[in-house]
């Protein structure tokens, strides 16, 4: 009787500390994060942050909530929030949603129809405003500095890395995710981030550091800006110093590698700010990865989160199909062929699909010059080809799109050329 009476306080005592262990703040595994340069404190940013309610009524809410300190003060951050029970105007039930921080690019703001959007299909959703601005487009109390250009390079040349916008936006996201981690109705092993342009940029970051998020969706934004055709010129401006520390602190090549959610990074061909050559080298970085190159995709916000791809990402990896799209298992080039294996994707059939390829080496990127032509699909062999063209190419991609119209393609393949 006494050993039945120790086993049972022994398994009491290990359903306590189960008990314990999941009701204690989700932290950030910092383990695999080598380097002894990193600007952030990740254990005080996992801690959800003090808030409060800015407005409760409606199907989207505001609040503020604090971030770090910009300039030696205090800051807080406004954001809009809902989640699926909020828009449809019911009681918070004891139903988990899935969670997304939404981060907005250039000239943006904390989006109140992003939100929107996201929480009537299913998502409890955060979107904070980067620049210091209420709803109003006024500052806020405390605010953390603009999205200024001046803030997010020549701010550095001061000193104060922490400074810099880009530290700032960064903690805020991460934080964000840390508050809506807090909120009962979030599943927290569910939760991801997607950000448009510079929210890409950020999302790069954000989700190499935050292995927390279990998703991450970089529209537009990568990598080594100092390759891009408009982010060089600012980066160029700076001292060598200044660019150097730039690189090593607030360029995304740093912390991709470390990166643990399932990066779906998605981009056009011809962007005006992430250009072909830096966005194919971003997405090498990451181990965990699917690519989407939408053909002349424009940008700007709401061509951003407008893409059904997206949803359908999101869709799979945090509501539990595995393969929404259809995918790759092998792309090679052999034989003057360009060889892409299709996965097969139950319930999925190809309507289309096109190879597009460039040799156009003298244009930025916008305006480079692409072809593109109708591949040849094997459906005994569920694969696609293409003869590579005579002159070789510089860059290409196999670009496909479902019975459903959602798209799926190869990575950017690059030098391509007639044996």
């Amino acid at each position: 009787m006494n050993r039945v009476k120790k086993i049972i306080a022994i398994l009491l005592l290990l359903a306590s500390a189960a008990h314990a262990q999941f009701s204690r703040p989700w932290l950030i595994d910092t383990k695999n994060i080598r380097t002894d340069s990193l600007l952030w404190d990740l254990k005080e940013l996992s801690s959800a942050p003090q808030f409060r309610w800015v407005d409760q009524a409606g199907p989207v809410r505001s609040l503020l909530y604090q971030s770090v300190d910009y300039e030696g003060k205090p800051t807080e951050v406004f954001a809009y929030y809902s989640n699926p029970d909020i828009i449809a105007g019911k009681p918070g039930g004891k139903q988990k949603f899935p969670g997304l921080v939404l981060i907005h690019g250039g000239g943006g703001k904390a989006f109140r129809e992003w939100v929107e959007k996201w929480a009537r299909e299913g998502y409890a959703a955060i979107a904070m405003d980067l620049s210091g601005n209420g709803p109003d487009g006024q500052k806020v109390a405390h605010p953390g500095p603009e999205q200024s250009n001046d803030n997010k390079f020549q701010k550095i040349e001061q000193g104060n890395l922490r400074d810099v916008w880009s530290y700032h936006a960064v903690a805020s996201s991460i934080l964000a995710h840390s508050l809506l981690l807090s909120f009962p109705e979030i599943d927290p092993i569910r939760t991801g981030v997607t950000g448009i342009s510079w929210g890409g940029y950020l999302t790069c970051i954000v989700a190499s550091l935050d292995n927390r998020f279990i998703a991450a969706a970089p529209v537009y934004g990568c990598a080594y800006y100092i390759e891009s055709d408009v982010f060089k010129e600012p980066l160029n401006a700076l001292s060598f110093n200044g660019r150097k520390l730039w690189i090593r602190h607030f360029d995304p090549a740093s912390y991709l590698r470390y990166a643990k959610p399932f990066m779906y990074f998605i981009n056009g061909n011809k962007d005006k700010h992430y250009n072909v050559g830096p966005y194919k080298k971003t997405c090498d970085l990451a181990d965990n990865k699917q690519v989407c190159i939408i053909p002349d995709m424009p940008h700007s916000h709401k061509d951003g989160w407008a893409p059904v791809e997206i949803r359908t990402f999101f869709d799979g990896a945090l509501n539990g199909n595995p393969r929404p799209f259809l995918s790759f298992s092998a792309v090679t080039v052999r034989d003057n062929q360009v060889v892409a294996v299709l996965k097969p994707v139950a319930g999925k059939q190809l309507a289309s699909a096109e190879f597009y390829y460039t040799n156009d080496t003298t244009s930025d990127n916008e305006h480079r010059v692409w072809q593109h032509h109708p591949a040849t699909y094997h459906p005994d062999i569920q694969s696609i080809t293409y003869p590579v063209p005579k002159e070789g190419f510089k860059y290409a991609f196999i670009y496909l799109k479902d019975s459903d119209g959602v798209s799926g393609t190869t990575m950017f393949l690059q030098d391509g050329k007639v044996n």
